[in-house]
């Protein structure tokens, strides 16, 4: 895929080959091209991703997508989920939180999108002239005083001026320029996997309610993308399954979703049948490199910093980072805006890990005291005067 270009436009610009179609990718992309810089998009996937979970878009990521002139159209694909309830292997409700009140609290800047809705997003936001090459990878990478040259799977070489390692946490430019990933990624004792399937009956049922399920060491998210959020696809669910597993990954992460909700009572039960292979799934884990930048080498996104998905801040920092950057090089040139870009953004990300991390035992409890603790968080959001502290500390960790 090519934005409208035409031979020999932009000769002239500043050239970014960046690795990664994702959300940090396409956000780079879009950042750079506003400050006048050629971009190449490289992704091994040879398609635009279908799968993936439910994304808040709030705070820092609200302002990034305003920045980035694509906030309009998240909002227009965005959900706007009325209520999260908790509820047990029965299915009995054991605590509710208003999500209206949230987004209220938050001045309404609060919207949650499906990943791959994002990313289509962000896609057609790109400048004229972006190339996106789907089926593609880098597969060396040579260092000269001028540009950094890569040589892509297909045979062909990009020379660049800078190389955006924005290919995720198991990021193939970081192996190639920092080391194995072994050295960097930090698992946080979970593993998540993400389906979308068609469950008319399920959907009809949770409307525009959020239920997340209330049990040890375990949870089951699932959602409604019904005709009043979404405007298309009304049978559908999408849904989350998250565990703590310090295991290697499954040989058939399909085959281990359906497993896994067997565990979750009466909802899970109905959605076992319903999964399809296409499905997400992957450790939960944080990204912590010692230094992002490699001379016209520089990582953003999860590659150098990955939060975590209990975390629930991933896209923001993607597409934070993505501004942060081109700001950078736009003021000190490639080499240097990379090393300015990381000395600025990196305490940011750190305090996001930090909080992470603090956060995993109030997102997936693994003691009745902490269980408890969780419900009576959600009962003070439904507290006049409390409910505003409440909703903005729980914001992006709800789904």
């Amino acid at each position: 895929m090519t934005a409208a270009s035409s031979p020999g436009t932009h000769e002239a610009a500043p050239h970014a080959l960046i690795s990664g179609g994702g959300i940090a990718g396409l956000a780079n992309a879009i950042a750079l091209g506003r400050i006048g810089w050629r971009c190449t998009v490289v992704e091994q996937a040879p398609a635009p991703r279908e799968g993936g979970y439910m994304i808040d878009v709030f705070g820092a990521g609200w302002k990034a997508a305003r920045e980035l002139g694509v906030l309009q159209q998240l909002r227009a694909v965005g959900h706007a989920f009325q209520e999260l309830r908790y509820i047990d292997a029965t299915g009995r409700t054991t605590a509710s939180i208003p999500l209206a009140r949230v987004s209220r609290s938050l001045d309404h800047e609060f919207t949650s999108v499906l990943r791959p809705d994002i990313e289509q997003v962000l896609l057609r936001g790109l400048p004229a002239g972006t190339e996106v090459r789907y089926g593609t990878t880098v597969t060396s990478i040579e260092q000269h005083d001028d540009a950094a040259v890569a040589e892509l799977s297909d045979g062909s070489e990009s020379r660049a001026d800078l190389i955006v390692a924005a290919d995720g946490l198991h990021s193939s430019v970081r192996r190639l320029a920092f080391g194995d990933e072994r050295q960097f990624v930090r698992s946080l004792g979970y593993q998540v996997g993400a389906f979308i399937c068609e469950a008319p009956e399920l959907a009809r049922k949770l409307g525009s309610s959020v239920h997340l399920t209330d049990l040890l060491d375990r949870q089951l998210g699932v959602f409604a993308l019904n005709p009043d959020t979404r405007g298309a696809h009304p049978d559908r669910v999408s849904g989350f399954v998250l565990r703590r597993d310090t295991e290697a990954l499954p040989d058939d992460p399909a085959a281990a979703i359906r497993d896994e909700l067997q565990h979750h009572g009466p909802i899970g039960e109905a959605l076992r049948g319903l999964v399809g292979s296409n499905v997400y799934f992957d450790t939960v884990a944080q990204a912590f490199v010692p230094r992002w930048q490699s001379a016209r080498v520089v990582l953003a996104g999860d590659a150098a910093h990955a939060v975590s998905l209990i975390a629930g801040q991933g896209a923001a920092m993607a597409m934070a980072g993505a501004l942060q950057l081109a700001d950078a090089v736009d003021r000190h040139g490639a080499v240097g805006g990379a090393a300015e870009y990381e000395r600025v953004w990196r305490p940011v990300v750190e305090g996001v890990q930090r909080s992470g991390r603090r956060g995993a035992s109030a997102f997936v409890p693994s003691t009745r005291m902490a269980q408890a603790a969780r419900r009576g968080v959600a009962r003070l959001a439904r507290v006049p005067g409390v409910s505003a502290l409440v909703a903005r500390s729980i914001a992006g960790r709800t789904h």
